[in-house]
Parts: structure tokens; sequence; C-alpha cells
């Protein structure tokens, strides 16, 4: 039976290449972007504008007509969404909330799911792979049924199920300038009554968007790139049964926001660097980037049993950096630098939900999910080394590290490290109660009972000529693998004891439905963020810093008009978020990363989003699709503000300079010195970084059946971002001025064949902006995002039906 369905399948697809298609595929293609997608924002499939929450979701096609290949892109089309970086780590802020605390030890305010795995945060990207069924931004806290990370939102991305009747897949390729090269590979094929499996395969790597010199001599800068594989394997086995296994592996460097240009160098720490100029072409001493391996392993186990639906969800994944540094200095000269070899993110969950169903009691009026779910994590780095070669830097140590430096006076290698181990259980219930066919109320709550350590904590000073060493300095992460920690001197012990949370995080819901084709909703929840450790210390113990706590209200409509030809969504929202996590990269500080909580933040606003058919009946290949998003997100009390001066680029805050010297060294700072180092300043009233206030996309899209030759689609798309701060000091050195960004795309379909050939250009007039501004020690380092790029896409689709 086995070779009879492999000898039809190879003939199948044979003829299929010849042009033979199935009926099913003969069917004209409409335009991409009018599709009705399917949403799970509630743990249950239901039609987007049925739901009530703020929600974008994309289907694969659509993501596909707007050239979305990763999901840093969704921000160019989803208003209110914005993507910057940090070390290599993404910082996602929505509705003008978020966090810019990045390691492993601060969850992100923005959380991110794959086939309802919550993909921790890492360095570099782990997108799903392969054909996606869709991606749901959900905006507001989601608290309830997301849980622990979701205060500002949640981005959803669900890959295509395994087919069981017929054998799919896709091969695309694409090149462009800059020697862009990507390459995918998808293939979805029964194995067995029941059951199927779907194998991704990807490789994307282009030139450096610049060069990196020293001395006017170029210097090594690794090319970016990102290759892997995913496999998912389900089987419904039984009738009630279905199983579900879920694998991938990326393997990624990612140099981009790890190489830097120092646009303004501090006055004092930095004095006598050459002020660099925001044009790709950075002077740095020595390379930066990250190598990071993501595997990840899932199991989903669903059963039905009959009056519910039993789902079962475990995951287990791995980020492993075993390769990093960055030139801090973000110069030609060895002042500072970072780098590790044993930083990483170990993390499991269990999750077990309990669905109804059309034979649950009181299905006609009542949908609900209850579940439990356990966090199981450890995370951060086993081993960071520090470097400073700067004569004043030095003399900001505390006395009983510049005491052990000896001859060298200028030079200092530190090692520190952190691990943060998590363990949290959640119990949660939702359910909507539908009065009649025009009034519904949603009742949701989650109980959550979290404990976080932190472990291997302390400061050395590494012996460079321990081991065989030749008593040098390094400015290569090799050179320190082979260190001898047995040599180090141990200067500091830190610690700290378990922190221990309990939440409660409510949610409330009414829907009433005027019309079939309108929706009005009113909610009101409460989500929350974790408590956690400063992990990377090296002047004092690691701080705690509180959990967030964040309350939303919304009041929207969804709603169709125009016999279906306009779908018009809106919203009007406000949050308020109390003890913010905050984060500033400063050694002066007492730390390396130091985390903070301000006093409260609040963020209201307004948006729209539609989809519109101008012409159904004369033109129904156009459709115009887009939005906006106006919001103002400020502190409403923070008191305890810490950054760096704008004249003296020094650090101001807890923990500064004068604490340092006066709680370790027993000093005094001068007067000078103390008139710009003299504790926290207030920044009740600034905005919230990364936050600008308005966003809007437009994207216009023209497909044309051109009968027996094929089919036409050109688009041209158009979003917009107003400046704003990368700093909660809100300093007018570290704006990202506002931009615009247009691209265009012409596709030629034909599909007796599959083919889809598609040439775009985005960024079309080279707009420079930023894709990371750090404030730091030593000046003010930024990288631009991408230029203008070009190309072409090559992409041929198969699907054979097997009877």
């Amino acid at each position: 039976m086995k070779k009879k369905l492999l000898v039809a399948a190879i003939a199948s697809l044979s003829a299929y290449s010849m042009g033979g298609l199935a009926q099913e595929e003969q069917e004209r293609r409409s335009n991409r972007l009018l599709e009705e997608v399917t949403v799970t924002a509630q743990k249950r499939e239901e039609d987007s504008q049925d739901v009530p929450i703020a929600i974008q979701a994309f289907s694969g096609e659509k993501l596909d007509a707007f050239n979305i290949e990763d999901t840093a892109d969704l921000q160019k089309i989803t208003p209110g969404l914005t993507f910057t970086y940090t070390y290599g780590y993404t910082l996602i802020y929505l509705r003008g909330v978020g966090s810019d605390a990045f390691l492993p030890n601060a969850d992100p305010s923005v959380a991110t799911y794959i086939d309802g795995i919550n993909i921790p945060a890492s360095q570099g990207k782990q997108d799903a792979l392969g054909p996606v069924k869709r991606v749901e931004v959900l905006k507001g806290p989601q608290g309830t049924l997301f849980g622990r990370n979701a205060t500002a939102g949640a981005i959803s991305i669900v890959t295509e199920d395994p087919p069981i009747d017929e054998i799919v897949g896709n091969i695309k390729a694409t090149r462009g300038n800059y020697d862009s090269q990507e390459y995918q590979a998808y293939l979805g094929l029964p194995l067995f009554d029941g059951a199927g499996i779907t194998l991704a395969a990807f490789s994307d790597t282009h030139e450096n968007y610049g060069t990196n010199f020293s001395n006017g001599e170029p210097r090594p800068w690794r090319e970016d790139f990102s290759e892997g594989g995913r496999v998912k394997f389900k089987w419904d086995f039984l009738e009630d049964f279905s199983l579900t296994l879920i694998g991938s592996y990326v393997n990624q460097f990612n140099g981009n926001s790890l190489v830097q240009e120092n646009t303004r160098p501090s006055p004092i720490l930095c004095a006598g660097c050459e002020t660099d100029t925001a044009d790709r072409d950075t002077d740095t001493n020595y390379e930066g980037g990250n190598a990071t391996i993501n595997t990840m392993y899932g199991t989903i186990f669903e059963w039905r049993p009959g009056p519910v639906d039993v789902k079962f969800i475990y995951s287990d994944q791995l980020a492993d950096v075993d390769w990093g540094q960055y030139d801090y200095d973000s110069t030609d000269e060895d002042r500072s630098g970072f780098f590790t070899y044993d930083q990483y993110n170990d993390q499991q969950t269990y999750e077990l939900q309990i669905l109804s169903n059309a034979d649950t009691p009181l299905s006609e009026n009542l949908e609900w999910v209850a579940g439990y779910y356990r966090l199981e994590a450890e995370g951060g780095f086993g081993r960071l080394f520090f470097f400073l070669n700067n004569g004043l830097a030095t003399g900001l140590l505390p006395g009983s590290i510049t005491g052990l430096l000896g001859d060298s006076g200028s030079r200092a290698v530190l090692e520190s490290g952190g691990l943060l181990t998590t363990e949290s259980d959640a119990l949660y219930f939702q359910g909507t109660w539908r009065f009649n066919e025009e009034w519904a109320m949603t009742l949701g709550a989650r109980y959550q009972e979290e404990t976080r350590e932190i472990g291997n904590t302390a400061l050395d000073l590494v012996d460079t000529g321990c081991a065989g060493g030749d008593g040098s300095y390094g400015t290569d992460v090799s050179y320190y693998q082979g260190s001898d920690k047995s040599c180090n001197s141990r200067l500091l012990d830190f610690g700290g004891p378990p922190l221990e949370e309990t939440t409660f995080s409510p949610k409330i819901n009414v829907q009433w439905f005027p019309t079939e084709t309108a929706q009005i909703y009113a909610s009101i929840q409460k989500g929350y963020k974790s408590p956690t450790y400063n992990i990377v210390n090296f002047f004092g113990s690691p701080d705690p810093v509180e959990g967030e706590e964040a309350v939303a209200a919304e009041l929207g409509f969804k709603s169709e008009w125009l016999d279906g030809a306009l779908q018009l969504n809106g919203a009007l929202f406000a949050s308020k978020t109390d003890k913010l996590l905050t984060g500033i990269v400063s050694f002066t500080s007492g730390a390396i990363v130091r985390y903070a909580n301000a006093g409260s933040a609040e963020a209201k606003g307004v948006e729209f989003d539609f989809q519109w058919q101008p012409m159904p009946d004369m033109n129904p290949g156009l459709a115009i699709t887009g939005g906006a998003t106006y919001v103002n997100s400020e502190f409403t009390d923070y008191k305890n503000g810490e950054g760096f001066d704008d004249d003296t680029g020094l650090y101001f805050g807890p923990g500064g300079l004068e604490d340092i010297a006066t709680d370790l060294l027993g000093l005094e700072l001068p007067i000078s010195l103390a008139d710009f180092a003299n504790g926290p300043r207030d920044f009740t009233g600034n905005k919230v970084p990364r936050a600008p206030e308005l966003t809007s996309a437009v994207s216009v899209n023209q497909f044309i059946d051109a009968g027996d030759i094929g089919a036409f689609e050109v688009a041209v798309d158009y979003s917009y971002k107003s400046e704003y701060f990368t700093t909660p000091q809100n300093s007018p050195f570290f704006v990202q001025d506002q931009y615009e960004l247009w691209s265009l795309r012409g596709s030629y379909f034909f599909d007796p064949w599959g083919l889809q050939l598609t040439a775009f250009v985005d960024n079309v007039k080279d707009k420079e902006y930023f894709s990371s501004i750090l404030q730091q020690d030593f000046g003010r380092s930024v990288t631009l995002a991408p230029p203008r790029l070009y190309g072409l896409k090559l992409k041929w689709d198969f699907d054979v039906f097997l009877n």
C-alpha cells in the first residue's frame, strides 16, 4: 500500500511539474490582502473580527504580499509597534509600553510565542521557519492567558500543520544587493494514516552595510548570517487523540548592533577620542558581535474525551551564546570592552489546558478555558570579562582593585557573572457568557506564584599572565577562553535572598453586537512582570528590582461597511504601569547593566486600522490597507532617574560616582566633579523612550488577472514614525528623528506551474535612521538601520493531492 502511494505521489508530482495542477489550484487567485484570518488569541479558533481584543492578524499569504520575512518587519505594517536593538537584543514597544532592560534576567513587555510556546529573550532571532499559517499581534496587557511577561501585548506565530492527504511545499530563493542571499525550502507530506510531517530549512547571509577601520586600515568585521531548520510532526491517532512534536535549530551571527560608531565621545572618559560620523564606516579596534545557537523542542498532546478538550504543551529551549564581544568605547583605541563565551538562557515550560466544546454543559451560552502553567528557567552569564585601559576610568575603580593593578596602572581585566533561576506556577481561567445575539461578557483571572534566585555572582581580577599567558590583555574573546579561573584574584562576593512574589491578574470585557457586521467592546485588565536581580555586578550587591504592574482600559469597535468592501476597526486606550523596569549600561554606576524601577508611567491614545476594496465591481483586484496609532506616553512618577550628564558624560543616579567614592573608597569627590555626579535626577513628566507619538502605515496593492499568461501584482507600502527619545533622560542628543519608509514590489504569478517572481525595493529613498542608539560611559554609540535594499525573489509552490 505504501509503495502504491509513493508511486502515485511521484507520478502526480511529475504531472504537476508539466502543468497538470489540481483543480483547486487552478482557481484564479484574488488580492492577497483581502483574506479573512482566523486567530487563537483566546486559545480557541475565532474570526479576528469577532474577538474583543485589539488585534492585527496576518495570514501567510498576506505576509508574503507585504514581503515580510521576520517579526521585526511587522512594525512596518503594524502601527503602534516599534522594534529597536541593544547589544544584539530586541526591544519591543507596543502602544507606548515597553522596557529598555534587555538581558535574560529581564522579561520583555511584549511576549513572543511560536505554536503556543513562549520564546525567551535572547540575542539574535528565533522566528518561525517555513510557511507561516498566521501571525497575530495582540495589543494591551495579556496577563490572563499569556501570563507573566505580556504587560504591553503579545506576538503569536502559528506555523502550518503537516498535511495528511497531500504533498505540499515550496522552494524560495532571493538575491539582492550587498550580495544578499536567502534560501528557503519547505516540504510537507503524509507519512501514514493520520500522520504527517513538515520539514523546513533556511539560509540567510549578506555583506555588511559598511566597513570597519582602525587607524585608517580595514579590520575584520564578520558578516551576519543565520541558518537553521525546523521539523513538525503531527499524528491524529485513534479518534480523539493527536500528538505534535516540534523541533528547531537556528545558528546565527549578529554583528549589526554590536559594531557601533561613537558619534559623541564623552569629554572626560573618552577625552582625546575622535568623533565618528554616522555613515556605516565604523572605527573600532576589534570585532564586535555574538554567535548564538537556539534550539527548541516541543510536544503538544491533545485529547477530546467528549464534554471538554484537553491540551498539554511542553517545551525545552536553549539559547547559547558561545562567542560575544563588544568594543565598549566604540573607537579605534584600546579603552574598554566586553567579552563572553558562556552566556545562555535555558527554559522549560509545561502547560495544561482544559477547553469547553460543543458538548460541554451550557455550551450554547458559555465558552471557557482553564489552565495550569509552569516555567523553569536558568539564564545569564557564566563568565563575563570587562577590560579597561584608561587611567582616569580605572582611577574610578574601588581602591581594592586599583591596589592590585601594580605597575600596569591603567590596565584592568575584570571577570564577573550572574545566573538567575526562575520557577513559576500559575492557574488561569477565562470564560465568555453570551446573553443573546447582541451581548456577551468575558471574565478571566490568573493566579501566579514565582521564585527567583541569583547565583554565580562574584568579581575577580584576571591574571593575564597565569597558566602560560603572556601577561598582556587581548582584544578577542578567544584570548580569555583559555584563562584559568583559579588564577583570578577574588575581589568581591555578591549574593541575595530569593525573590518571591504572588500576583493576581483579572480581566473583564463586555461586547455589544448592534448589527451582524459590527461590535463595540470595552475591557479592563491587569498584567504583571516579575521582579528580578541585577545579574551583572562589579562594585556592589546585585540589588533586586521590583516587578511591574500594568492596568489597561480600552473602548473599541470592529465593523464592516459597504457590503463588506470596507473593514474598519478602532480603539481608545489608556494604561498605567507602576514600577516600570528600566535599564542602563554603565560601569561607573556600580554595575555594568543596572536595572531600576521608575515610579509609574501612563500611556493614552487612539488608533484605527482598515482594509478597503474601493472598487469591488470595476476593479476587484485593488486593495488598500493601513492604520495609525497616536499615543502620549510619559513618566508620571520617576524621581530616581539615572543617566549621563550632557556636559561631562559622567553617570548620575543611584550607585554613581558619589556613592562609590563615599561607600567603597571612603573619599569625598572634588566639588567640581560632585556637581555633575550627585545622585538621581527627577524624570517625572519625561516621555517614555522608544515610544513615538504617531505611527502609521498604508499599503496599496493592485492584482491583475491576465488570463492564460498568468497574473500580476503591484504594491506600494508607506510607513511613518514620529520622533522619539531613546533614553528616559530625554536628552536632545539621544533622539531618533521622525522618518518615513517606502517600499515597492512587483510580482508575476504563473499558477499552472506554481511560480512566483517578485522584484522588490525596500527603503526606496535610502532614508538614514537608527536601529540602535546607546547612551554609555564613553559617549553616544549608534548603528544605522539597513539602507536601500533591492532584489529578486523566485518562489515555486507545489501541492499534490493523493487519491
